[in-house]
């Protein structure tokens, strides 16, 4: 066969094939531009009553399925329709922190779905579910909320008391050798709260302000020089001297300790110092008596039975006591006047 026999064939055998791919393609691009531009395809002036063929055509030995024109702008018509219908809402729970509540949502994505329930989440809280997944109908999403706060917390050691006996300090008398003074330790925790319970605690800081001291005292253990003895009544009023602000009425307390300072040869400033002093004191009350250290009587003996020395009824007896307050002032300080100042600069005598 010649040469341009065989070239002749191949023509008739090639053109109509390449007729009907291009014919197809122009069909596709006019349903294509139809569709963008109004939905509705018209193909004006054309003619391709074999647009809807599905027969196959050869191409470079090959066998290739034509596109249906008429499927590509059914499906292309389909994929607008689905593009304007709005999503229907679903049914899913939401659970926040323990908290349940049932929801109908348009939202794609977990992370919409949050969003549009107003949930804020951060990188500490845990969620169910990746925040990409798509929501689904029944599907159920739970929140849990963790929260990290410092805390900063002041504890305070109180100190104590520690009494040591002292047999150079008269009985009763206390001295301050340490002062005292709180421990206090500030204390920085970091807490995290898992779902608004509490999950963690730890120490992320600590540092002392004050170190504890306790307090020491001196508590005086010697006895005081004997009282001397009361003098006899008949002595005492026949020297009486009271001066005018303090003049005995009645046998009260004052006027019994007035005619006790007269016979000592104690003038009337002794007096008032005395008077101010047991003022302080007690108050002139006979059974006063200190809850702390349970001096007792009108000049706060510590304790108070060391007032037998004076006499038995030391508990009832006013002349009694006063007897023996006078005597431990004399043989302590000599005189009232020097046991006010002493009770002036250290508030005991």
């Amino acid at each position: 066969m010649s040469d341009a026999v065989r070239r002749a064939r191949h023509r008739e055998v090639a053109t109509p094939a390449n007729h009907v791919r291009t014919v197809a393609r122009r069909g596709l691009h006019a349903a294509v531009l139809a569709v963008i531009a109004g939905g509705t395809v018209a193909f004006a002036g054309t003619t391709a009553p074999d647009a809807g063929a599905t027969d196959p055509v050869v191409m470079a030995g090959a066998t290739v399925e034509p596109v249906s024109i008429d499927r590509a702008v059914a499906g292309l018509a389909a994929s607008r329709f689905e593009a304007r219908t709005p999503l229907e809402g679903v049914a899913v729970e939401l659970v926040i922190d323990g908290e349940a509540q049932q929801l109908t949502t348009q939202a794609a994505t977990v992370a919409e779905l949050l969003t549009s329930a107003g949930v804020l989440v951060d990188q500490d809280d845990v969620v169910s579910a990746p925040l990409a997944t798509r929501v689904s109908a029944g599907m159920t999403v739970e929140v849990t909320t963790v929260d990290v706060a410092d805390e900063h917390v002041t504890d305070t050691d109180e100190h104590e008391t520690v009494e040591e006996e002292d047999d150079t300090l008269p009985r009763g008398e206390r001295e301050v050798v340490t002062e005292g003074v709180d421990g206090v330790t500030a204390t920085t925790y970091r807490i995290t709260t898992t779902g608004g319970e509490e999950t963690g605690r730890e120490i992320v800081a600590r540092a002392v302000v004050s170190e504890r001291v306790d307090e020491v005292v001196r508590v005086g253990t010697a006895e005081p020089a004997p009282a001397p003895a009361a003098p006899s009544s008949s002595s005492s009023s026949a020297s009486v001297t009271v001066p005018p602000a303090a003049a005995p009425t009645g046998g009260s307390p004052k006027a019994i300790a007035a005619e006790m300072v007269a016979a000592r040869g104690w003038g009337a400033d002794q007096y008032s110092c005395l008077e101010t002093l047991w003022q302080r004191e007690s108050g002139w009350n006979h059974t006063a008596e200190n809850p702390s250290s349970g001096a007792y009587g009108i000049p706060q003996s510590l304790p108070g039975s060391k007032m037998a020395s004076a006499g038995s009824d030391w508990r009832t007896n006013p002349a009694t006591q006063i007897t023996w307050g006078l005597g431990y002032i004399s043989g302590r300080y000599g005189t009232p006047c020097g046991a006010l100042g002493h009770s002036n600069s250290h508030g005991w005598y």
